[in-house]
């Protein structure tokens, strides 16, 4: 046996061996397959919020390559706007991501994350955060192809609304679909999203005009139809006490 494959084998027991020491603490932390060098890394990635199924975390600087295979995949980007329109460098997603990481009050990106292994299967954020009228927008994709359907979307959906309401507060969170994402729209309406306007014939796709279909839902309309995984984290800020 080389001397590179006993340094390999050597290094896949001390990541085992770190990933179960890490997961003892607060902040998940998991290996995740590197899509460039085929090896796997220890990523810390702290979890915000956690469902049956589904968690949300912050974006890492090594979901890079993940995220350039994600946004060069036309079956993923047809229903994300003009994104499709575009084919992306590896160093113009890098910059993507860098921007993305940088604390920025009105645009928050979560990481999508399945469970139990807490794989990045896709993103979803709160963008043009309005603190003033107290309202976002909502945009999410799964990169994962293969989960399409699997009612992971409206889960990680449900918790992203969670923090946009019981977080931060926000009155009315809204979104833009493309007609023929007939799947999306279904997951929306299923959610509590009701429909708010159409932007008649506004891209053009496919060789003909599609409308774009705009849904909204409200701080009251969520609270009334979803448990709230915050409300329960942070009793002491949701109890009703006099002070």
């Amino acid at each position: 046996m080389s001397l590179l494959l006993i340094l390999l084998e050597i290094s896949d027991i001390f990541l085992v061996l770190v990933c179960k020491i890490l997961n003892t603490g607060l902040s998940k932390s998991y290996a995740i397959p590197s899509l460039v060098l085929g090896i796997e890394v220890v990523i810390m990635r702290p979890i915000v919020i956690e469902g049956q199924s589904i968690a949300l975390g912050p974006l890492v600087k090594e979901d890079l390559e993940r995220l350039w295979y994600w946004m060069n995949d036309k079956e993923v980007t047809q229903y994300l706007g003009p994104l499709f329109l575009r084919v992306f460098s590896l160093e113009a997603e890098r910059k993507w991501l860098e921007k993305a990481l940088e604390a920025d009050d009105r645009n928050i990106f979560f990481a999508i994350l399945l469970k139990p292994d807490y794989e990045h299967i896709g993103n979803v954020g709160l963008h043009k955060i309005d603190y003033l009228n107290r309202n976002a927008e909502v945009a999410i994709f799964i990169g994962r192809k293969d989960l399409w359907g699997q009612g992971y979307g409206s889960e990680a959906l449900i918790l992203a609304l969670d923090i946009a309401f019981n977080v931060l507060e926000i009155n009315t969170v809204y979104l833009r679909v493309m007609e023929y994402n007939e799947r999306a729209i279904k997951c929306y309406s299923k959610v509590g999203f009701k429909f708010a306007g159409r932007l008649r014939q506004h891209i053009y796709r496919g060789g003909r005009y599609w409308d774009i279909i705009l849904m909204d839902i409200t701080r009251e309309e969520f609270n009334k139809t979803h448990r709230s995984i915050i409300k329960s984290m942070c009793k002491d800020i949701f109890q009703n006490k006099k002070t």
